[in-house]
């Protein structure tokens, strides 16, 4: 039985418009509990705010209007009594003189407690039983405040009321004036608020998403246009581009940047495919002579002179192996991007290969500290070498002149020549694979056209320069800088 595990997991994928637009809607949905939260907060705290203060002047008004009774009389009825506060007057022992409205079903008992706290303010639990008197007759205003109050804890202000209020030879030596804080009002608004913020903020977090999920779409409708284009690009049309929106910003540069990398592989196919024509080219010629050699021997073979048939077809088979290497060397230099180094001395490398030629033909001098010592690959800074000189010696004249300057920061490595020299145009062109310049085409003269060409990649692959310049004999001057230092010398 197949596992539905992988197929449940396809299912569960999103888009990353899905996903954008579910982030949206999480961090509006945190948004929208603080806002409403704060919304709540903030409209319950200014009612509330100012219920506090309006009991506080009931309190004061109150107290004014008790001050003024010229005989002071605990059953005598205050003709200030404010509709809406819910007020007590209490003696000293706790027992009820005088309450508001609002507090008519808990009569004939007291709410606020008898405390040591002459006047301020406190917190009370309402736990006392409406009494039997929230009856039919009574204002529904009145037992629905009272139910609401009980078994909640409200906030009081309280103030000592004056002794020489009560009637004098009374047990009664005191009392307080105590004003209940109703949070109903408060409580009221904010719920009102909260059953609108209810109502819209679903709504308005529904709304971000779903603006969230097709804003997103249509950001990466460009980004689909590019994938479509990207996906019909072959080898056989790197010159096609991808689209770039007219918006300046990432997905434009993106864009731009893709289009740079197609524009670089296009002319990486296109020196491939130059390079294996050219490659092709050069092994046609010493396949067809060595061919050509042994097919009109193998016609005359009592008149061939075999000893010369053999050493012709030595020369073209050294130079098909010749040619091999090359081909070979520079497939490996374009593929690896990682070159060993170690310490080398690049003054015993120019001694070895000068040693070589004492008989080639044209005088050599050398100028170098007794060792210049760099980090690369001694092979092939051995083959970079070789190549330069072997290069020299096939356009000089007369003399070669090599020269090695061992600066603090780097190592410099002239090779100069008194032949012909190299037109300040071809001075670039030179180092391309497989170019020959007028002088060197003639194929018993000049090689393949790639020793330059290896000898630069290896500079490259060493962060190293190498250049062709005029030089001061009159011919050319091939100039190595080698930035890589062997930590040993410095």
């Amino acid at each position: 039985m197949p596992d539905p595990r992988p197929r449940l997991g396809r299912r569960l994928r999103l888009s990353t418009a899905a996903r954008a637009g579910l982030v949206a809607g999480l961090v509006a949905a945190v948004l929208a509990v603080g806002f409403g939260t704060w919304v709540h907060h903030q409209i319950y705290t200014s009612r509330y705010g100012a219920i506090e203060r309006k009991a506080d002047q009931d309190r004061a008004l109150l107290i004014s209007e008790m001050r003024t009774y010229e005989t002071p009389t605990p059953q005598r009825s205050l003709t200030f009594q404010p509709v809406d506060a819910a007020y007590e007057i209490t003696d000293d022992s706790g027992h009820l003189l005088e309450s508001g409205p609002a507090l008519l079903p808990f009569r004939p008992h007291a709410l606020a407690p008898t405390s040591d706290q002459a006047s301020g303010s406190m917190f009370v639990t309402v736990n006392t039983g409406l009494q039997g008197r929230c009856a039919a007759s009574q204002p529904p205003p009145y037992c629905d405040t009272a139910k609401r109050m009980v078994g909640r804890r409200l906030w009081v202000s309280r103030e000592a009321l004056a002794q020489d209020w009560f009637k004098q030879g009374t047990k009664s030596t005191g009392g307080h004036v105590s004003v209940f804080v109703l949070p109903f009002e408060a409580e009221d608004a904010a719920a009102g608020v909260d059953r609108v913020l209810e109502r819209t903020l679903p709504v308005a977090v529904l709304l971000i998403m779903i603006g969230a999920y097709f804003g997103t779409r249509a950001a990466l409708r460009p980004v689909e246009r590019m994938r479509a284009r990207a996906a019909a690009i072959s080898q056989r049309n790197l010159h096609d581009r991808l689209p770039v929106p007219a918006t300046g910003d990432v997905v434009a540069r993106l864009a731009t940047t893709l289009n740079d990398t197609l524009a670089r592989l296009e002319a990486a196919a296109q020196q491939q495919r130059g390079f294996v024509a050219d490659a092709a080219h050069e092994l046609r010629s010493p396949i067809a002579a060595l061919r050509t050699t042994l097919e009109v021997a193998g016609e005359h073979p009592t008149r061939a002179d075999w000893p010369q048939v053999n050493a012709a077809a030595v020369d073209e088979i050294r130079r098909l192996q010749q040619l091999a290497d090359d081909l070979l060397l520079m497939a490996r230099l374009d593929a690896d991007d990682l070159t060993p180094h170690k310490a080398v001395d690049l003054a015993e490398l120019v001694r070895r290969q000068l040693a070589r030629r004492v008989d080639e033909g044209p005088g050599i001098t050398f100028d170098s500290p007794e060792s210049a010592v760099v980090s690369g690959d001694p092979r092939q800074l051995d083959r970079l070498v070789r190549n330069l000189i072997d290069n020299a010696i096939r356009y000089t004249h007369t003399a070669i002149s090599v020269r090695i300057e061992d600066q603090p920061d780097q190592v410099v490595l002239h090779v100069d020549d008194d032949g012909a020299g190299i037109e300040p145009a071809d001075r670039e062109r030179v180092f391309e694979r497989f170019t020959r310049l007028d002088e060197a085409r003639a194929r018993d003269d000049g090689g393949a056209g790639l020793g330059l060409a290896i000898a630069r990649e290896i500079a490259h692959a060493h962060n190293s320069t190498l250049t062709a310049t005029g030089s001061p004999h009159g011919g050319a001057r091939f100039t190595l800088t080698t930035s890589s230092r062997s930590p040993a010398a410095r």
